[in-house]
């Protein structure tokens, strides 16, 4: 399954929240961002660990796709159920090959 086509409640999160959630629910299947790029898409490079709390707070992380979010360097950042499960979900995705190449 590449995407999800089912109506969400994102309205228990704050309105940052909820604007970090929304973006990345655009990134394709297959994609991988990094926190900043998610930041500058909310209100600014300055508000990536922000970004990394309000992934850290999403209630359904692999429908909204935090897995898809990670360091600018390329490692893989953090993710509410495990990197083991973050690995897997990129390796899924034929992610992981395009680590060292974020935007």
């Amino acid at each position: 399954m590449r995407e999800f086509s089912l109506p969400l409640d994102l309205s228990g999160g704050t309105s940052f929240q909820r604007k970090v959630w929304t973006a990345i629910q655009r990134i394709p299947y297959g994609r991988v961002r990094s926190y900043q790029w998610v930041a500058l898409r909310v209100g600014g490079k300055q508000y990536a660990r922000a970004v990394g709390m309000a992934l850290g707070a999403n209630p359904v992380p692999v429908v909204v796709p935090c897995h898809r979010i990670i360091a600018h360097d390329g490692s893989l950042g953090g993710f509410s159920c495990g990197l083991t499960l973050k690995r897997r979900l990129l390796a899924l995705e034929g992610t992981l090959a395009q680590l060292r190449r974020v935007r």
